[in-house]
């Protein structure tokens, strides 16, 4: 008998696979197949070899989802930065209706005396802000923010955080809410919020009464 064929016979015992045994001994696997032919595997062996290629399935299907996933991440990246082309820099009237709209779902309607706007995305936060300074001319000195988080989320830190976002002055923030609403508790997870949700206000009767009336206009039926 050949050297490498009872090499080949002893790796398969010990529950090698094709490929292991191709690999090591340069061997082709038809070559191996016929070396095996008639060659009673034990029970033991059979079943690590059912685990090996179990176990390597199993990688295979990973690898290939996380190559999928890249994929799917890239082109859904690639159609929201084409599409956001589209949109291009807002003109003030879009921002008037922007802000608005805005408003008109996030804000507060039943104050008679102030305006109150609440939102957890930055990002929403930053185009209201824009809105409230740009469109509606608010004093830098009216406008009052206040946070709400979790108990076991940093005040300070949040602070900071929102501050940034804003632009407005630490000192104009009032007094942090630390309980949970009812609408969240016992439903979200404490982590989902990590610089909890931020409140605007604004005490303006005039621009309340603005606000009221952009609102107004969108809401006539066209």
């Amino acid at each position: 008998m050949r050297k490498d064929k009872a090499t080949a016979i002893k790796m398969r015992k010990q529950a090698k696979s094709y490929n292991e045994i191709n690999r090591l001994l340069n061997v082709p696997k038809s070559t191996l197949s016929c070396w095996f032919r008639g060659f009673e595997i034990p029970e033991k062996v059979k079943n690590k070899l059912l685990t090996q290629a179990q176990r390597k399935w199993a990688q295979n299907i990973t690898n290939y989802n996380k190559r999928r996933a890249l994929l799917i991440e890239k082109e859904k990246h690639k159609t929201q930065q084409t599409v956001a082309e589209d949109i291009g820099k807002l003109t003030d009237r879009e921002l008037l209706l922007v802000g608005s709209t805005l408003y008109w779902a996030e804000g507060n309607k039943k104050d008679r005396w102030s305006i109150r706007f609440c939102n957890s995305d930055p990002a929403i936060i930053k185009i209201i802000m824009k809105f409230f300074r740009k469109i509606c001319n608010v004093n830098e000195n009216k406008f009052r923010a206040q946070i709400q988080i979790h108990p076991n989320i940093s005040e300070e830190n949040t602070k900071v955080y929102w501050s940034k976002i804003t632009k407005i002055p630490i000192n104009q923030f009032t007094k942090t809410q630390t309980a949970l609403s009812k609408s969240s508790r016992f439903r979200r997870p404490s982590n989902t919020l990590p610089h909890g949700t931020l409140h605007i206000k604004v005490s303006d009767v005039n621009l309340v009464n603005r606000l009221k009336g952009w609102i107004l206009g969108i809401s006539k039926p066209v």
